[in-house]
């Protein structure tokens, strides 16, 4: 017997802010392709039919333009939550990302929507430099924490990765020296496990290695809490994204370099002024994903995922 999926929307992208409209319009075809992010000229087709489906999360800074999709989600008999990441950072870094202010009225709405248990706060990267001390991070976070945890179930925790791509990216933008100093981080992570307790906010670390006093590792897509929030049963087997990933399989489909909002840091989108065009021009989805009823580029090799 084959055990549907769970659909990761999408740790690529965000694709409630950017893509909700391609998105609701494959869930209505039950279906989607999109490239293939490691074979070039390789599109992947993904079965998003109700009976396929365990359930949808949805990675995202930006949920209100899929909020207005959520009752033809449940009429249709889809289950889903959401990771919301919020950082608080200055746009040096998230050059186009919600306010603050924003945000929080945006969880709290979703929140009273769905109910706090289907709605978990990222505080994702954790990234240290001269303006972003521990002491910064502390007070940042706090302020965070005393918005939101009536809201949510809870807060998930990483550390930047230094990645090529990211590197370059911080260094453009005016952030030359990010520390990546182990017992910095470690510290840092120390605080704001006790900060979340004080708050009554269970806290969760996401792939990272090192034990922390105050704060469990966990999965980010866990097909555990799917089902208990109402999602079908779906495989547990761990997916092994990166060493310390603890999530379960999902099929993922968001496409790099098709979000706009401009994270220094980021890892999926090498240019977001290219993104961000393409996103206005209504070019992203003909570009990087497409409906199965719609045109896949003929050079694209057609394989398929359950």
């Amino acid at each position: 017997m084959t055990l549907p999926r769970i659909i990761s929307a999408s740790r690529r992208t965000d694709l409630p802010a950017f893509h909700a409209e391609w998105f609701m319009q494959c869930i209505r075809a039950g279906g989607c392709t999109y490239p293939h992010p490691f074979r070039r000229g390789t599109a992947c087709a993904v079965d998003l039919s109700p009976g396929a489906v365990a359930g949808l999360v949805f990675w995202t800074r930006h949920a209100r333009p899929l909020l207005r999709h959520l009752d033809e989600l449940d009429r249709m008999g889809y289950r889903y939550y959401f990771l919301y990441t919020l950082t608080g950072y200055p746009r040096r870094l998230e050059r186009r990302c919600p306010t603050r202010r924003e945000a929080v009225r945006t969880i709290r709405e979703l929140s009273a929507r769905i109910g706090r248990d289907r709605v978990s706060w990222r505080y994702d990267p954790v990234l240290l430099d001269a303006e972003l001390t521990p002491a910064w991070h502390a007070a940042t976070f706090e302020r965070l924490a005393a918005d939101l945890a009536p809201h949510v179930d809870r807060v998930i925790v990483s550390v930047a990765d230094p990645y090529r791509k990211t590197l370059a990216a911080l260094r453009a933008g005016g952030t030359p020296d990010p520390s990546f100093d182990v017992a910095a981080y470690t510290d840092t992570l120390a605080e704001l496990a006790r900060l979340a307790a004080g708050q009554g906010l269970p806290i969760q670390s996401c792939a990272e290695a090192a034990f922390v006093p105050g704060m469990e590792p966990g999965g980010c897509v866990d097909a555990a809490r799917m089902e208990r929030t109402g999602g079908r049963r779906a495989s547990r087997a761990l997916h092994r994204l990166r060493p310390g990933c603890l999530c379960t399989v999902s099929t993922d489909i968001g496409t790099n370099d098709t979000c706009a909002f401009g994270c220094r840091y980021c890892y999926a989108t090498a240019n977001p002024d290219r993104a961000r065009a393409a996103i206005a021009g209504q070019r992203a989805a003909a570009r990087a994903q497409h409906c199965l009823r719609g045109a896949v580029a003929p050079e694209h090799r057609i394989q398929r995922r359950s």
